[in-house]
């Protein structure tokens, strides 16, 4: 386990006695429950982009999927509590929808070759010199979840139990529906998360969402901005995913740089093997 240095230690207390639930509803939701109306209109805003090559896709019509990419870190704090070591981290991602697995590949730093995994919530390794080893590393689980949730969520909202429009905005120049999404109930809870989603007005694309992560802190609550929408399968997909702590942040804390996108012939374990063989 990692040893926190008493300077971050101290950064966090604070925070997190000064600090209540963060609630992610707008004022449009506060004081109402499920809106039958609403729950329809989000339901368009989601499903019926002005561009039709947005509509989302459903990553149940896979078994597995790939992604190469860049995990790109501005933050050398949030950094500290992952088992990434590289400030510029080139991996690839496998995900297994049917065996309710995730697997990642470490392409360069000091644990190249290295391949992180959790089936389910168990997370375990897979190295030369210890072979697969299941290690209930929480830091594991959680930062292979979160990247995760980042990957999949331009798809996943029309999949969320709670979908409530939640009226128009305007934010950093430009005109958005926006979306909420949870699950359970419309209020907030320490133990389930919150979403609400930014539809670009004219085109329906998803480009903003902010987020809560019980896993972490019941206070937290960060935007993901969504970018550089390219053709996969015939349907747009984000390559760039920013993390940031605000809509108006000055630097991020990460970044997800999507090189590649497949369907792919065997899990990275498999390819491993055969490397090594060859």
């Amino acid at each position: 386990m990692k040893k926190i240095p008493l300077s971050i230690l101290l950064i966090l207390t604070s925070i997190i006695f000064s600090c209540k639930l963060a609630d992610l509803r707008p004022s449009l939701l506060l004081n109402t429950g499920i809106n039958p109306e609403l729950n329809k209109k989000a339901i368009t805003v989601i499903s019926n982009p002005s561009d039709v090559n947005l509509k989302p896709g459903d990553w149940k019509n896979y078994k597995q999927i790939q992604f190469t990419l860049r995990d790109v870190w501005h933050s050398k704090v949030v950094r500290f509590f992952t088992p990434i070591k590289e400030s510029d981290q080139r991996m690839k991602v496998f995900l297994d929808f049917e065996k309710n697995t995730m697997e990642i590949e470490l392409l360069n730093g000091v644990n190249k070759g290295l391949i992180l995994g959790i089936a389910k919530k168990d997370a375990y390794q897979i190295s030369d010199d210890t072979g697969k080893v299941f290690t209930g590393d929480d830091e594991v689980r959680v930062y292979l979840e979160s990247l995760r949730l980042y990957l999949m969520l331009v798809w996943k909202p029309k999949d969320f139990e709670i979908k409530q429009y939640a009226g128009e905005v305007n934010t950093m120049g430009k005109d958005y529906e926006t979306v909420y999404l949870t699950s359970v109930q419309v209020e907030a809870t320490p133990d389930t998360d919150q979403y609400l989603a930014y539809y670009e007005k004219d085109s329906g694309a998803l480009e903003w969402m902010e987020f809560t992560y019980r896993d972490l802190f019941s206070w937290y609550r960060g935007v993901l901005k969504f970018g550089f929408y390219e053709n996969w399968e015939g349907l747009y997909f984000p390559r760039r995913i920013t993390i940031l702590d605000k809509f108006n942040a000055e630097d991020f804390v990460h970044e997800i740089r999507i090189e590649r996108i497949e369907i792919p012939k065997k899990p990275l374990i498999e390819e491993q093997l055969i490397r090594e063989q060859n």
